[in-house]
């Protein structure tokens, strides 16, 4: 990358990891959205040219998953899952295996594909051996009871679920070796955010599930623990059987898959209320620590 660049992703991460208060938005179920109404065309942005193949499309989230080539001067060739800013109409044209050329463009904390063009077809490949993808059904919504599951967390202690009733819970999924500062990085600083205010008032228990399971053992998670300053009796982080993670995957709508050494994978953050129902879940990044506050706050006060 350049050094501008460097700069810009800098500034994303560190906008994350910043205390402020921020416009909530709506938290809510997988839901058909109208993608012109979520995108800030005023935002000021850096674009770049981008090339790839359409693998994955979540027309639901206004979401296109893309195996891109390198990006000159900013960023080297990978699979991941980008926002689509725009017209309504084309998320409903895409589909995997299209070849498409698009506008990358990069703001203070958001990014986003604009500007899309289909250059052709490609098969899309077939998915990796053994991947632990997860069950296909729908996930759960707001109201709905969290199935409970039991993983492991970075001391080698089993948490189950069920066990934390009695007060509001907030969930999140990463993997320890993630190279996009807008996505793990910035999820963790902004639970890192939301830990500093938990420990003001003395609630909550946090929830961190590794997506990358055979690589993310326990020891592994107790240093990546450990560099943020997580006190694992109230934010754990968990890891477990490869179908046992896809499973708490697949309940909250997370879907993800490995390739060429990476993990693409959706991002979310839920709450789960002291009942153990689901109480809130954002997707995408457009959440920040004080939202999850003040949605624990609500669940636990009911």
């Amino acid at each position: 990358m350049r050094n501008g660049s460097k700069i810009v992703l800098l500034i994303l991460f560190s906008a994350a990891a910043a205390c402020r208060k921020a416009p909530a938005p709506a938290p809510a179920r997988p839901a058909a959205r109208n993608p012109a109404t979520v995108a800030v065309r005023s935002e000021p942005a850096e674009r770049h040219p981008l090339k790839g193949i359409i693998r994955q499309v979540d027309a639901s989230r206004s979401e296109i998953t893309v195996e891109h080539e390198e990006v000159p001067g900013y960023m080297a060739a990978m699979t991941m899952s980008f926002p689509v800013r725009d017209d309504p109409q084309v998320i409903g044209l895409l589909r995997p295996g299209d070849r498409i050329e698009a506008t990358l463009a990069v703001g203070k904390e958001h990014y986003w594909l604009e500007k899309i063009l289909t250059r052709g077809f490609v098969p899309t490949p077939v998915s990796v051996a053994g991947a632990a993808m997860p069950p296909a059904h729908h996930a759960i919504g707001p109201g709905d009871p969290v199935p409970d599951f039991s993983l492991t967390d970075q001391t080698g202690r089993r948490v189950q679920l069920s066990k934390l009733r009695g007060q509001s819970v907030a969930l999140t999924f990463i993997y320890t070796r993630c190279p996009i500062a807008t996505a793990c990085p910035m999820t963790t600083a902004k639970f890192s955010q939301l830990d500093a205010l938990l420990r003001g008032k003395g609630i909550g228990r946090l929830l961190t599930i590794t997506v990358d399971p055979e690589h993310d053992t326990p020891q592994v998670l107790a240093e990546y623990a450990k560099h943020v300053g997580a006190d694992p009796k109230r934010w754990s982080f968990l890891t477990g059987p490869p179908q046992d993670v896809a499973r708490v995957g697949a309940d909250l709508g997370v879907i993800y898959y490995p390739d060429r050494g990476q993990i693409v994978h959706s991002l979310a953050a839920a709450v789960i209320d002291p009942d153990g129902k689901l109480s809130t879940i954002y997707y995408g990044e457009a959440w920040q620590a004080e939202h999850l506050f003040r949605d624990m706050e609500k669940a636990r006060k009911g």
